[in-house]
């Protein structure tokens, strides 16, 4: 069952990216800076919900501590920098992009969204934060410390944070849909985007 699920995360995310990709490269051409905030936070966010789930994928079948205590920290870190560029890409330039076409509904939805990453971010950003910097990297020199900060890291309550991330990177997509609809919607009334 597991090796179904990680063979579909693997099929499915990176397919997507690259149709936004595409969308990413076809409006730089036009020189079109309608929708960049959107081709940007779907793709970034893809390939963190790609990372997380083969983690937490691979975590769930791991069968020795020092691999769970592994893609704990691999978790954490990716977490930790994730949960500061959707900050940006999602409350600032995606919000913004929507106000300044007019998708206010998107837009509040999307500041709605934004709250509940942040609210995240602030319960938990201390626990990533500490693993990110002293045990991810490795960079404390005190061998002592970092042998017995590996082993009291809580790699379940990390790897169960990370899915909840996932959860909320879901309403996320739900919402980039909708968006994606809304889009869609405006340009078979109005015509496409002109150079």
């Amino acid at each position: 069952m597991i090796d179904e699920l990680k063979n579909s995360v693997n099929e499915q995310i990176p397919e997507s990216i690259l149709y936004d990709y595409a969308m990413l490269k076809g409006l730089q051409a036009k020189k079109s800076n309608r929708y960049i905030a959107l081709a940007e936070l779907s793709m970034h966010s893809k390939i963190v919900q790609s990372d997380l789930s083969i983690l937490i994928l691979n975590y769930k079948k791991s069968t020795t501590e020092m691999e769970k205590k592994f893609y704990s920290r691999i978790s954490s870190t990716i977490v930790f920098e994730y949960l500061s560029d959707v900050n940006f890409l999602l409350g600032n330039k995606l919000t913004k992009e929507l106000i300044r076409i007019e998708f206010t509904q998107l837009a509040q939805n999307a500041k709605e969204l934004n709250k509940e990453f942040s609210l995240f971010k602030k319960e938990n950003l201390p626990t990533f934060k500490f693993i990110r910097n002293e045990l991810g990297a490795h960079k404390s020199k005190n061998t002592e410390f970092l042998i017995t900060s590996l082993f009291d890291v809580d790699d379940e309550k990390i790897m169960d944070l990370s899915a909840d991330l996932v959860l909320i990177n879901n309403k996320l997509f739900r919402l980039m849909t909708k968006i994606y609809k809304s889009i869609s919607e405006y340009h078979k009334k109005n015509g496409i985007i002109k150079n």
